[in-house]
């Protein structure tokens, strides 16, 4: 039992000192603020913001504020599909004094987490009964383009619409988070995903120096180490230097005073039962 205490001690200390590792996932933060378009619906109005690759493909639809009207985001179901349904962020907005911030965590529509490259941000805002994508404001196309590209470095960009339909506008990539369980053993990881982390760790060999798992799988930081003993407990094997047969069960006066570390508690019993029977036998012989 007191084995146990001191390694989920030790086991706690070592996580605590890893706590500062950053484990949530690759984000893009877009965030803008839409302007009225002065259609039948208008100041309500949906947005709706998605991802394409370079190449124009849709990649997944990151947030979408519309309740029944989704039909009059033109480009956007014209991108995404009549059944898509990723990332309803809310109902249809009352009007366009909040700014609409979204994240994105680079996986795709089925959770895979995208290769790097050039990808495209679109947004669309509608009031009207639109029939065209002409009808509706646009962001992300060619007028007024929203690109970053993912990599090992960050890309921030604050651009300006030429045509105002959108103030504020921001796109932000940050590549230093990092995601347990994307199946990429990242800076910070010593293994993804979490069912490749080790659970049990092969014996070193050293009572007094026993192999334990540190860390955590669940953040794939898991792990096997040597982790030393050294306090003084009883019942664990190991004398460690220093302790007595007062403080530890598996010392011995000998230990304690020629600083002996026996390392197993069955090898100080095995050595005063020698040296007992050949005291024995010499006694016999003198006689």
């Amino acid at each position: 039992m007191r084995v146990a205490q001191r390694f989920c001690l030790v086991t706690a200390l070592l996580l605590g000192a890893g706590a500062s590792v950053g484990h949530a996932a690759p984000l893009l933060t877009v965030s803008a603020k839409t302007t009225p378009i002065t259609g039948i619906h208008g100041p309500v109005n949906c947005v709706a913001i998605w991802i394409e690759n370079d190449a124009g493909e849709f990649v997944k639809t990151i947030g979408r504020w519309c309740a029944v009207e989704t039909r009059h985001l033109v480009a956007w179901q014209a991108a995404a599909g009549l059944n898509d349904v990723d990332a309803v962020s809310g109902a249809t907005r009352p009007d366009h004094s909040m700014l609409i911030t979204v994240t994105w965590d680079l996986k795709d529509k089925l959770g895979v987490l995208v290769p790097d490259g050039v990808y495209r941000v679109r947004i669309e805002t509608t009031d009207s009964e639109a029939t065209t994508a002409a009808q509706n404001w646009q962001a992300g196309g060619l007028n007024f383009p929203l690109t970053f590209t993912k990599g090992l470095t960050p890309d921030v960009k604050m651009p300006t619409d030429p045509d105002a339909h959108y103030t504020d506008v921001s796109v932000n990539y940050d590549p230093t988070s990092l995601e347990c369980n994307n199946n990429v053993v990242d800076p910070g990881e010593t293994c993804d995903p979490p069912g490749s982390c080790p659970v049990e760790c092969e014996a070193s060999g050293d009572v007094c120096a026993p192999n334990v798992v540190v860390g955590s799988a669940a953040t794939c930081t898991a792990a096997c180490a040597v982790v030393p003993i050294t306090t003084c407990i009883s019942g664990d094997g190991c004398c460690v230097d220093g302790c007595g047969p007062l403080e530890d069960s598996d010392c011995t006066d000998q230990d304690i005073e020629g600083g002996c570390t026996t390392g197993d508690s069955d090898v100080a019993p095995l050595a005063f039962g020698v040296l007992g029977a050949l005291l024995v036998v010499g006694r016999r012989r003198r006689r």
